[in-house]
């Protein structure tokens, strides 16, 4: 067999493989960054290895439902009425993943005329939409008028290896004139980042 000559950091093991040993010497040098050391994911083991990090990951998931169906006096104060809702697994085992979340909402509405009528929706308190009829009376009612609406969050974190459940309430108000709503559609999609 050849000889190899290797310094301090080298060893060979009694199968002739050279190994990298990442302890001893030369001594360690100085971290050579402006970010603190903690930064740094690389470590040596306890026999002089190397530990690499776990890779990042990212998931998705979809969720989708409807309620309602029959026309309802719209309220006039905001009133929760439905309730989008999907469970999110972490893809990482070893990571806390930040969830991003895209709801999508399609509310049907009557508004009659005469009235001024109006109604509104909104999603996790956040004011969407709102629509009028200001035709005069015994102008057109406006039937089957629907609107559909996003919204993105970055709504939470699930640790690693852990699932957690997010739910949008879905709220119909500002109403007056008779107006009504009827069935509500929601989606939500979702993005999982784990170690990024």
């Amino acid at each position: 067999m050849p000889q190899v000559c290797v310094g301090p950091e080298f060893t060979v093991d009694p199968n002739g493989r050279l190994r990298l040993d990442l302890c001893g010497g030369p001594a360690e040098q100085a971290w050579p960054y402006a970010c603190p050391t903690s930064s740094n994911p690389l470590r040596i083991d306890p026999n002089c290895g190397l530990w690499v990090p776990p890779y990042a990951k990212a998931g998705r998931a979809s969720a989708s439902g409807t309620s309602g169906g029959a026309l309802v006096t719209v309220p006039a104060g905001f009133t929760e009425v439905a309730q989008a809702e999907i469970e999110v697994k972490n893809p990482s085992d070893c990571y806390t993943a930040i969830v991003v979340q895209w709801i999508q909402v399609d509310v049907d509405f009557y508004l009659p005329p005469g009235t001024d009528s109006r109604a509104g929706f909104r999603i996790n308190g956040n004011s969407m939409m709102a629509l009028e009829n200001s035709s005069p009376a015994g102008g057109t009612q406006e039937t089957g008028v629907h609107w559909d609406m996003h919204q993105t969050l970055v709504s939470g974190t699930i640790p690693a290896g852990g699932s957690n459940t997010f739910t949008s309430p879905i709220d119909v108000g500002s109403g007056q004139g008779g107006a009504q709503y009827g069935e509500i559609r929601w989606q939500m999609r979702v993005l999982a980042l784990a170690g990024l």
